[in-house]
Parts: C-alpha cells; sequence; structure tokens
C-alpha cells in the first residue's frame, strides 16, 4: 500500500558524541585513556554486532472513537494520543524494528564473565543505534509518502506513558509478524530481542499540529536519558 515496502534493512553508524547525552556520558567526560578507548571499542563493536531490519504494514482506518482507533479486520489500538494526532488518519503505518541477537547475546556474555561496564555499555550502545534505527526509517517512510503527496504523523509506541496498554504490542506484531525478522513475542507484550522496537503512525493528507517527537508526551521526559525532548531555554 502506497508503495511502501514490506522490509526494510538499515544502516546506522554513531559517533561518540552521538550519545554524549546517554549514560555514557560518566565515560566521555573523563579523560581516562583507558575509559575513552573502551568507549570507542564497545560502540565500534555494538556496529559490527547490530543487524538492523524493520518490517511494516499498512492498515487502513475504520473508524475512530475517544480512546480508540478500529483497523480493517477489527482490531483497535487503545490511546487517547494516537487518536488525538492519527484521528484522522486514511491508514495506520505499523512497524517493527531489530537489531537481533548478537547484542543480547554478547551483553550475556560479558556478564558472565565479569566485564560489568562493558556489558552495560554495550547495551547502552544497543539502545542508543536501534532508537536511531528507528528515525532513520522514519525518514525513508515519510520522504516516499510527501512524494506521494501524503502526510505522516510523529510515530508513537506502546508502552510508554502516553500510550500503557502493552497488550497492543501484541496487535501490532500479530498484524506485521515481525518473526520474519526474527522477533518473538512474550505474553507480557515485551519483544526480544531486547534491541527492538514498535512503531505507529498515523498516514493521511491532513493532521493536527504536534511536538516534534514522542519524548514530548512522555511523563519520564525530564528524568530520561534517551529523551529528545528540549525544554525552552
Amino acid at each position: 500500500m502506497y508503495g511502501l515496502m514490506n522490509y526494510y534493512k538499515l544502516n546506522v553508524k554513531l559517533t561518540e558524541k552521538d550519545v554524549s547525552c546517554t549514560g555514557w556520558d560518566c565515560l566521555s567526560r573523563t579523560t581516562s585513556t583507558y575509559s575513552r578507548s573502551l568507549v570507542n571499542e564497545i560502540l565500534q563493536e555494538a556496529h559490527q554486532l547490530a543487524r538492523a531490519e524493520a518490517v511494516c504494514k499498512a492498515v487502513p482506518v475504520v473508524k475512530t472513537t475517544g480512546r480508540q482507533i478500529f483497523l480493517e479486520g477489527g482490531q483497535a489500538l487503545t490511546s487517547s494520543l494516537l487518536v488525538r494526532l492519527a484521528g484522522t488518519a486514511r491508514s495506520l503505518l505499523l512497524v517493527v524494528c531489530t537489531l537481533g541477537h548478537m547484542i543480547d547475546r554478547r551483553v550475556e556474555e560479558y556478564s558472565r564473565k565479569g566485564l560489568a561496564a562493558h556489558a552495560y555499555f554495550l547495551d547502552i550502545a544497543g539502545t542508543c543505534i536501534i532508537e536511531a534505527a528507528g528515525r532513520q526509517l522514519v525518514e525513508r517512510i515519510k520522504t516516499h509518502l510527501e512524494a506521494c503527496g501524503l502526510k505522516t504523523t510523529i510515530p508513537l509506541g506502546p508502552g510508554h506513558s502516553y500510550w500503557k496498554n502493552l497488550q497492543d504490542q501484541r496487535i501490532i506484531y500479530d498484524l506485521v509478524n515481525p518473526s520474519t525478522i526474527g522477533v518473538t513475542i512474550l505474553k507480557s507484550g515485551i519483544m526480544l530481542p531486547k534491541k527492538s522496537l514498535s512503531m505507529v503512525m498515523g498516514i493521511g493528507r491532513e493532521f493536527p499540529p504536534s511536538a516534534e517527537n514522542h519524548c514530548y508526551y512522555c511523563s519520564i521526559r525530564r528524568k530520561c536519558p534517551l529523551s529528545r525532548a528540549r525544554d525552552p531555554s
């Protein structure tokens, strides 16, 4: 639908500066030659281990209520923020993106060997890469749809404070079927590999104004090290 692909392969390369606002900051600010060397070593390892892939599916919207958007096929996603921003959408684009299992396995290996710093910072690097992969994919999709005369909402996802119903993750999972890229889902709604994420974007002609990204709607944005919300100075 809309000429979008069902599968995307992504190539994300981050620098130490790109992740300096996260938990890496305690190392990136140090003058220790060893610490700075470890930062670069772990970041390069993360790039080697990451296998960024995504699957997506556009599903027509049937109707919208105050708290739900009903999709073709009878499923409904429950988020008042999603309704507010994407209630006028023709379709919802459902996306699941993952880095694969290799980073998770290496983090576990480092932990077993007692290399706590290696495990901690590799985990942070993986989180930064999957977030960047999601943003890269969104820009590719937006560019394609804009060329078709269509607009998109900012991506939102279950599990955040603005969308607490993690069981909606199961609906997204079943519709997109990311098992084709090695993603599974637990009864709780948590997806594996750990470095996986889901996104929902509205596709249509006109949408109400919104903040720059979903971080502005999150209740922990002032505390989250990955927050991209910027308060006015």
